[in-house]
């Protein structure tokens, strides 16, 4: 296929047009609903939301779009709910900033700012550029629907390098995901990762050898240190969604009607309210302390796998 430079540059400058038009009507529906007051963002029909994000779309701008869609839910979730919007709003806020001061960040925050926003970096361009080998632990996997695509969230840590890699895979409908990465096993592959100022999407440019399983699943001695990850990884990351968390030793309990993971340190961490496998966690435990491994969104912890008894069980 012949590419047209001219055409391909005329298109760019049209889409950065429409970008920022559309960022700038984003920029006063925000300034709008926190002056209306946030108590009045409960009372918002569905369309209100809906509009907003079409138009974004409209725009060439999914990424604002997905994160106007997942705001109508949150005033009904429960206790706390006005600081997460104003949470979710502050990012959505911060991002439309970022945009219009793209000339002043580092070419790696310029990557995250358009990645978010809507532009895609080509996995041929990445392929193009030298990767990490090392042998990987798939630590565990994630799903999420959105409509009719399906949404696979892979997480590898190098066994040499330390490194997280976040391996995503989708399927529209009913259609099989890619198998080849299994959790529980050991790869022997070079990742290469997505530009960012805080890399942690990747995916697979080689592969060496017959996956393996892992013997043993490491992790992170106290939650109070896994959190200080999280924090260390945000100051990199404004906008960075959840960081895997691998914790050595944690007992699953349940007080007040909630399910919490604690550590030798008698530090607990507040489990998802939608997770439902508290019972699954304290039989596979059988009240000794394991390995759980899952991620963590700054206000929850979404359990994906544990090792007790030298075992790997997906959760």
């Amino acid at each position: 296929e012949v590419v047209d430079p001219q055409a391909q540059a005329k298109r760019a400058t049209e889409r950065e047009a429409k970008v920022s038009a559309g960022l700038e009507e984003a920029d006063l529906w925000v300034r709008d609903l926190v002056r209306q007051g946030l108590v009045a963002a409960q009372e918002r029909p569905s369309s209100f939301w809906e509009n907003t994000a079409a138009r974004m779309v409209d725009a060439q701008a999914p990424g604002i779009a997905r994160m106007v869609r997942e705001m109508p839910s949150i005033p009904s979730s429960g206790a706390g709910w006005m600081d997460r919007l104003l949470e979710r709003l502050g990012q959505l806020n911060l991002l439309l900033e970022g945009y219009r001061r793209l000339d002043t960040l580092s070419p790696t925050l310029q990557s995250d700012v358009r990645s978010l926003i809507g532009w895609t970096q080509t996995q041929d361009d990445l392929l193009a550029e030298s990767g990490l080998r090392d042998r990987w632990r798939i630590m565990g996997q994630a799903m999420e629907a959105q409509e009719k695509l399906r949404i696979q969230r892979l997480w590898l840590l190098g066994e040499e390098s330390g490194r997280y890699a976040l391996v995503l895979n989708f399927a529209h409908g009913n259609l099989p995901f890619d198998v080849t990465l299994l959790p529980g096993t050991l790869v022997d592959t070079e990742m290469v990762f997505f530009r960012s100022n805080y890399p942690q999407r990747a995916i697979v440019k080689a592969r060496h050898g017959s996956p393996a399983s892992f013997d043993a699943m490491p992790g992170v001695a106290t939650i109070a240190e896994a959190i200080e990850s999280h924090a260390a990884a945000l100051a990199q990351l404004p906008w960075l969604e959840r960081s895997p968390m691998s914790l050595l030793a944690v007992l699953p309990v349940y007080q007040e009607e909630r399910w919490f993971l604690r550590d030798q340190n008698n530090t607990v961490l507040p489990l998802a309210p939608r997770f439902e496998g508290g019972w699954q966690l304290m039989a596979l435990s059988g009240g000794h302390p394991m390995t759980v491994f899952g991620e963590w969104d700054g206000s929850a912890f979404q359990p994906l796998s544990v090792w007790s008894e030298k075992r790997f069980v997906g959760v």
